[in-house]
């Protein structure tokens, strides 16, 4: 699908890090920009930012983890913008810990945030997004969903969730119109690394520490525009991430004793 000027697309996360990125990247392309996140100040900060850059940014605060507050929001954008061609989700929380640490409301939060404010805004915007075919759904998740690492329970399993769900979207709504799209970064350099309380010395594979560059915001921003104008499926970066993947996948028991053996 092509992004063009004038394109009403939602964006949720919107007020900080990738989904800021992603929102931004919309509006220097002259889209309609509706912005989802719990900060109004943050988002109308950032509407004046794309109306600057030749978009037109709709500040809609709103907490994923509220039907309520999902529904008013898709509801207002669609309004608003006389429909949906594009959802880009990105709102994620994530808590490290082992799991004898780790208190119920955390993964509950983790789940109820991650996978089900996903599939909140999906079904919301999804008769939206028919109507106005061809269009797009793209959501943010997490390489964590494909080479899940210790301390990492909750959110490997609620991103791992996210990827099922859009895989099985995917098919539902092939050949009407809608496409479906998961990027899965490694690490990311917003403020999600320090809020969730990752150290990558205790936290992340000392392989992974070795071999795989932290990314920037912006980056995963142009990947993930230009996946949906590509439709393309799944898109895990860096490329050497990919490379883990698929050698999981192909071998798991051997990628586990790689993991016992690097720590």
């Amino acid at each position: 699908m092509k992004i063009h000027a004038g394109l009403p697309a939602l964006v949720t996360g919107a007020s900080s890090g990738i989904g800021r990125e992603v929102a931004l990247a919309l509006g220097r392309r002259g889209c309609r920009v509706g912005l989802v996140a719990r900060s109004a100040g943050a988002l109308e900060e950032l509407a004046g930012e794309i109306g600057a850059a030749g978009g037109e940014g709709l500040a809609l605060p709103a907490d994923v983890g509220e039907e309520g507050e999902v529904a008013r929001a898709v509801a207002r954008a669609a309004e608003a913008f006389g429909g949906l061609r594009l959802v880009v989700v990105c709102a994620g929380v994530g808590r490290y810990a082992e799991v004898s640490e780790q208190p119920a409301e955390h993964v509950e939060t983790t789940i109820g945030v991650n996978y089900v404010g996903m599939t909140r805004t999906v079904r919301h915007a999804l008769p939206h997004l028919l109507a106005g075919a061809p269009s797009h759904v793209v959501a943010v998740t997490s390489s964590a969903a494909l080479i899940p690492h210790a301390t990492a329970t909750a959110y490997s399993a609620s991103k791992a969730a996210g990827n099922a769900y859009l895989s099985a979207l995917r098919l539902e709504v092939l050949g009407r119109g809608v496409g479906v799209t998961w990027v899965c970064p490694g690490l990311v350099e917003t403020p999600f690394v320090e809020s969730s309380g990752l150290v990558r010395e205790r936290n992340l594979p000392r392989l992974s520490r070795w071999l795989v560059r932290p990314l920037r915001a912006e980056e995963v921003a142009r990947a993930t525009v230009r996946a949906v104008e590509r439709n393309r499926r799944e898109v895990v970066m860096p490329p050497i991430l990919a490379f883990f993947t698929a050698f999981r996948r192909v071998a798991p028991g051997f990628a586990d004793w790689v993991h016992r053996v690097t720590g």
